[in-house]
């Protein structure tokens, strides 16, 4: 192919991307080459059933040319933008609310470790009334060593299972916005298909 068939195919091509995003972009120049590469080939088989072999042009430039003059080229590109648009807004619908869950459990999580201090604190600065009536100051000790051990694995036991439902949600909260995302690029991949089989080019 000649330097300048290559020159002039690159901008062409990038002439039919005009999206606001990388994805935008990325996907009108997929849908695009899929249906200019197919109509090649059947530009290049009719040349070989004429055995036109004067034509220097390649078939994917022909087929490129008449896909920019043809109708096709802005109702793919509107389209293409209109998918992208509305899975970008999903994806980032999803992710927000992600984000927002998270955040909430964490603040949730943050609140019931300060609430179990705080009620440790507590009950350890005010020991019960029965300790103090013990008869040896020996056995006071022990029983007050005993009573904050026990508090101690009471705020420790409550702690790990503040975490575990912590952590239990925000995996089903990921769960959920990952099957979000996977249905609005299942939904994408859907509609560029449709988008591209309907606006192929007429056979030459």
């Amino acid at each position: 192919m000649y330097v300048n068939h290559r020159e002039e195919m690159g901008s062409r091509l990038l002439s039919v991307a005009s999206g606001s995003s990388p994805l935008e972009n990325n996907v009108q120049l997929i849908s695009a080459v899929v249906i200019i590469f197919e109509h090649s080939f059947f530009v290049f088989d009719k040349r070989r059933y004429l055995q036109d072999k004067r034509e220097s042009v390649p078939s994917f430039l022909v087929a490129l040319w008449q896909y920019i003059a043809s109708p096709h080229a802005a109702v793919v590109r509107e389209g293409v933008s209109a998918a992208v648009q509305a899975y970008e807004e999903a994806a980032t619908t999803a992710a927000r609310a992600y984000e927002e869950a998270v955040t909430t459990a964490a603040r949730a999580y943050e609140e019931a470790l300060t609430t179990a201090a705080n009620a440790y604190e507590e009950a350890v600065r005010t020991l019960p009334t029965w300790i103090a009536k013990l008869p040896f100051e020996y056995l006071q000790r022990k029983a007050k060593e005993a009573f904050e051990r026990s508090k101690e694995k009471e705020k420790e036991a409550f702690e790990r299972s503040k975490k575990m439902e912590k952590e239990a949600f925000e995996r089903s909260k990921k769960k959920e916005k990952e099957s979000s995302c996977s249905q609005a690029e299942a939904e994408l991949t859907k509609t560029i298909l449709e988008i591209t089989l309907n606006h192929r080019l007429p056979r030459p």
